[in-house]
């Protein structure tokens, strides 16, 4: 068959890294430059200035579709790709039967992106550069415990909260002092970065297939060597906590979520409420 669409999970943060010799693809039967392959590869915007992407090939010929970082995008002979930002540049490759590669590579000038997962603009702003997180104070309370997997994002049904005026007191406590009301936490699209107002870095990563409980939780968000705000065991010498569960994210307002270790449905879980930085 000739006609594969793309392969990029919508859905999912996982991204594969472009290395045609961990794919199934047939090498090509002589060895083909990169001008060669120039000649038969050809890259176009469906839409001027959108991101979907069309790649094809005249002859036929299987190729790797790659991004500027070297995520892979789709495998095939003809293969139409919705470009996740940022999108700089469309990379093709063939593998040769001496396991040299051709490469093909096209800078593409993207102004609108259209059908990309809302968690994009959610976590990193409408323009999907970078945005500001901090406390979310609205409801009278910034964190807080309660029972896993019951409750709500607003803070119904928990048994211990943190309000606002006492956050501080509990970051000084645990050895956080940076990490009170005005503290920040900023989300970079690229490299999907992190950084808190006292100098914490990381990068984030998120699988929204990941549901501990339908309707409870919208996935996984997980903080890479570095934990967010407060984001720590309470009960638990301060231990960090590296991957939360979406209870509520709308480009406005995040409510997270992580277990105790062992903790099942019911056990004592750790909620926080974030919200842009106005």
């Amino acid at each position: 068959m000739k006609k594969i669409l793309f392969a990029l999970p919508l859905l999912s943060l996982c991204f594969v890294a472009c290395d045609p010799a961990e794919e199934e693809a047939p090498a090509m039967p002589k060895s083909v430059s990169s001008e060669e392959l120039k000649s038969v590869v050809t890259i176009q915007q469906v839409v001027k200035n959108q991101n979907k992407i069309r790649v094809t090939t005249t002859p036929s010929t299987f190729v790797h579709v790659c991004d500027q970082d070297g995520n892979l995008l789709a495998s095939g002979t003809d293969c139409d790709i919705i470009g996740i930002p940022p999108l700089t540049e469309i990379v093709v490759k063939s593998r040769n039967l001496d396991g040299s590669e051709a490469v093909v590579k096209q800078p593409v000038s993207i102004t609108e992106y259209v059908d990309v997962p809302a968690i994009y603009s959610n976590l990193f702003g409408s323009s999907f550069t970078q945005q500001v997180w901090t406390w979310d104070t609205s409801g009278g309370v910034v964190m807080g415990n309660g029972a896993y997997m019951e409750g709500t994002a607003d803070f119904q049904n928990r048994w211990w909260n943190i309000a606002p005026a006492d956050l501080q007191g509990q970051c000084d406590e645990k050895g956080y002092p940076n990490d009170g009301l005005d503290a920040t936490m900023t989300f970079i699209l690229a490299g999907k970065k992190f950084e808190t107002s006292s100098g914490r870095k990381g990068t984030i990563s998120w699988d929204l297939t990941n549901i501990v409980k339908e309707g409870w939780s919208q996935g996984k968000l997980t903080f890479n060597n570095a934990v967010p705000l407060l984001g720590i065991q309470f009960n638990g010498g301060g231990a960090p906590f590296y991957e939360y569960d979406i209870l509520h994210m709308d480009g406005e307002k995040l409510c997270i979520c992580a277990p105790e270790p062992g903790a099942g449905d019911w056990g004592t879980a750790w909620f926080w409420n974030f919200a842009v930085k106005k």
